[in-house]
């Protein structure tokens, strides 16, 4: 990169030779550095699940949140630079809320997508401005089933069943896909989603984080809702059970 890069890394608006843009790049890469982020699409619903990286034992317990709420049927979790996602969340905000007070209805999450991506975008396109160093997760239940779309720094956006963003993406990736997502419900994916963000922390390299999880579906009338902390703590146990069984099983393989 360095070869090439030099001098085409300075403007977001600028292509290099080989038709790359450094400064998204360099924008994917701080989203990287943030602690990993899954959405999960199951028969009916969406589960968030964020690993949130407590760098310090000061913190207090609870804040700096990666999981927002919208509308009242849309949440949004998000990885990479906070200060940035912030804003993507209040410009999310703004467009749910316009869009109700003139058609008098929720958003739909595909509008939504659609315009949050667009505002991504056109931030790499001028060289005053800089790329969001943020990936964000949108995810609804809506009169036709459970919806979810993934957009990153670049403004491209997806609809996906399950997605992760972060540190550990590639591995999480990995354990989304032995899943049959359309056949599970949201009490099964809260497991499932546990276990898997507590499999992809790196303990050597990370401190310790918190979980922070949510679900909008059938059973929460359509509503983006924190999960209830009895059902988060008994998949947390479940999940550091299943560490514990697997650390053991490779000890005897040893």
């Amino acid at each position: 990169m360095s070869s090439i890069g030099t001098g085409y890394d300075l403007s977001a608006s600028q292509f290099s030779p080989d038709g790359r843009v450094f400064q998204v790049e360099y924008a994917q890469k701080a989203v990287e550095n943030g602690g990993t982020v899954i959405g999960l699409r199951g028969k009916d619903g969406i589960v968030f699940a964020v690993e949130k990286i407590v760098t310090s034992k000061l913190y207090e317990a609870g804040t700096n949140k990666r999981i927002f709420n919208i509308d009242q049927h849309v949440g949004m979790a998000v990885s990479g630079l906070i200060s940035d996602a912030r804003q993507i969340v209040e410009i999310a905000r703004s467009e749910a809320s316009s869009y109700k007070s003139q058609y008098g209805i929720g958003i739909p999450l595909k509008y939504l997508n659609e315009r949050v991506s667009m505002y991504m975008h056109a931030y790499t396109l001028y060289s005053a401005v800089r790329p969001y160093g943020c990936s964000v997760i949108l995810g609804a239940y809506e009169h036709d089933g459970p919806a979810m779309y993934m957009i990153d720094p670049s403004g491209v956006s997806y609809g996906y069943y399950g997605c992760a963003v972060g540190k550990a993406k590639q591995s999480a990736k990995t354990e989304i896909e032995k899943l049959k997502l359309s056949e599970m419900t949201c009490n099964e994916l809260v497991k499932e989603a546990a276990r898997i963000i507590y499999l992809v922390h790196d303990e050597l390299k990370d401190k310790q984080f918190e979980l922070e999880m949510s679900w909008v579906g059938k059973h929460t009338n359509g509503k983006h809702e924190r999960i209830p902390a009895n059902v988060k703590a008994e998949a947390e146990a479940k999940a550091k059970q299943a560490m514990a069984e697997d650390s053991d099983s490779d000890t005897e393989d040893m």
